[in-house]
């Protein structure tokens, strides 16, 4: 074994392998489950993009590559989705390159000082430059913001279409009213209601998918990364759970904290569930390593 065969098979032993056996929901729900994964590829592809603008050609230089070395690191690229390895400080094990704290939210060579005194010169701007759901580019001397339904459109379009294929198929209500919702949301980059919808999810399938957390912006922790997680819940075991949610407001009052960081007197319930993990895509499988602290946490 060469050494950089070595170095790749002591990264890739790190890796937890988990084998899931579970029995799907009735075979009526599994064309929805297909065309949800189909949709959850795409949030991988976006994700690429969003942590590396050179990650494409490096995956499908790594696949055309027929060294074993090579197909090694291919395996742990897909898992730190990128050159950088997450359980190493994001040093790289791909190239010498350093990562970029703003990904490719930001111009690679802007700064936070630039930044923040454009918007102090263009206090318009503001809401647009801090919104989760857009993108920074120069456009000549200018920077400006730019909609991630624009930015990320070859990918989220048909996302949408098969988000709502998988609706037309379910006969879960709430399911069918939050998947028609997101895929509109993919399109017009509000993502108000199709939230609100996605908190009353009442389905056996459940599925995350969409821009969610911030810890991969590490400039600032204002641009959400794009990811997906589809399940399927055990309302078996779930249902064991519901003792926790009795006991919620004894145990929240007993906790060691101030008061204003308790909870219960704005809400009384807890919804927890055991779920089986089907597919899981962009940030959301790179937080399977570990999930790095935000800016916006400090």
């Amino acid at each position: 074994m060469n050494k950089g065969e070595e170095d790749i098979k002591k990264r890739l032993d790190r890796l937890a392998n988990v084998n899931i056996s579970c029995l799907p929901p009735n075979e009526k729900d599994i064309p929805v489950l297909q065309k949800l994964i189909e949709a959850s590829k795409l949030m991988d592809e976006i994700f690429l993009r969003q942590v590396y603008r050179e990650n494409p050609k490096i995956r499908d230089n790594l696949l055309a590559s027929k060294d074993i070395v090579d197909r090694m690191r291919l395996e742990y690229f897909m898992w730190n989705k990128g050159p950088w390895d997450r359980l190493d400080g994001d040093k790289p094990f791909i190239g010498n390159e350093e990562k970029n704290k703003g990904a490719e939210f930001y111009p690679n060579d802007m700064t936070k000082e630039e930044f923040e005194s454009w918007i102090k010169e263009h206090p318009e701007d503001e809401k647009s430059f801090k919104s989760y759901y857009t993108v920074i580019r120069r456009k000549g001397d200018k920077l400006i913001a730019v909609p991630y339904s624009e930015e990320y459109k070859e990918f989220l379009e048909p996302a949408s279409k098969l988000l709502r294929e998988a609706a037309e198929l379910s006969e879960n209500k709430s399911l069918k009213k939050f998947l028609l919702s997101r895929a509109e949301a993919f399109l017009s980059n509000d993502y108000s209601q199709s939230e609100v919808d996605w908190i009353k999810l009442d389905s056996d399938i459940e599925i995350t998918i969409g821009p969610y957390e911030v810890y991969e912006d590490g400039l600032f922790g204002y641009k959400a990364s794009f990811e997906s997680c589809v399940t399927i819940k055990d309302r078996e075991e779930s249902e064991k759970l519901k003792i926790y949610a009795k006991h919620l407001k004894e145990i929240d009052s007993s906790l060691p904290v101030d008061k204003k960081f308790k909870f219960t007197k704005k809400s009384q319930t807890s919804p927890i569930s055991v779920v089986t993990e089907i597919f899981t895509g962009g940030d959301a499988s790179s937080c399977l390593l570990y999930t790095s602290p935000s800016p916006r946490d400090s």
